[in-house]
């Protein structure tokens, strides 16, 4: 069950990946701009991430580790926001609607749902917490190209903006505001990761115990 629940999230991831490249380049929007989107990076990150888990669904290690929490919390984080805060805000038609529900629902569900359930599942040591250094450097790094570059994002129909997302606009929040947004997102960043690394390791605790020898339990 595990390869083939991890292949078919990279299918998906894929496919919109892909699909909405496609559309982007043949509108003339900047490619540039499509995967400065957090939305992209995570899923991209989940597309790696999957990929990997198909072909070793026991990966371990700490390279692996930081690159499987980093993807897990990225896409969470991704799922929730765009259902509470931005959902809405886009006008999509056709094949790009689709992509939009794949990247926004269906892989994060999909993503979280197989780690919960699914084994073996990735332990976590307390240095994958290393992920988090794409989070802060994603902010970072949009906030700096809105002063340098001034791209230009759409953030609805009518709106535009030089960052991705309206919650970053310093032009129309203010400065203060988006550095307390910014402070706000770390921290939830840093909650959902430490989240996830005590539940692997609890998880696995578990697992152990109840396999251990002369347990009644499993052995009778």
């Amino acid at each position: 069950m595990t390869r083939p629940w991890h292949g078919l999230v990279a299918l998906l991831a894929a496919i919109a990946l892909v699909g909405q490249a496609i559309i982007t380049i043949d509108r003339g929007d900047s490619f540039v701009n499509f995967i400065s989107y957090f939305t992209i990076e995570s899923n991209l990150l989940v597309l790696v991430t999957c990929v990997l888990l198909v072909l070793d669904p026991g990966r371990g290690g700490t390279a692996f580790g930081v690159l499987r929490l980093g993807s897990l919390v990225a896409i969470t984080v991704t799922g929730v926001v765009y259902a509470t805060i931005l959902a809405g805000n886009g006008d999509f038609e056709g094949a790009e609607w689709w992509y939009d529900k794949i990247f926004h629902y269906v892989v994060p569900v999909l993503t979280v749902v197989g780690f919960v359930v699914l084994r073996p599942r990735t332990r976590f040591g307390w240095t994958a917490m290393w992920s988090l250094a794409f989070p802060v450097a994603w902010l970072g790094c949009t906030l700096a190209r809105a002063e340098i570059a001034e791209p230009v994002f759409r953030l609805t129909p009518t709106d535009t903006a030089h960052v991705p997302y309206g919650f970053l606009d310093v032009a129309d929040l203010g400065a203060g505001v988006v550095a307390a947004i910014c402070c706000a997102l770390t921290a939830a960043f840093v909650l959902i990761s430490a989240g996830y690394v005590r539940l692997s390791r609890r998880s696995r605790s578990q697992y152990d115990q109840s396999h251990l020898p002369g347990d009644r339990s499993v052995h009778g």
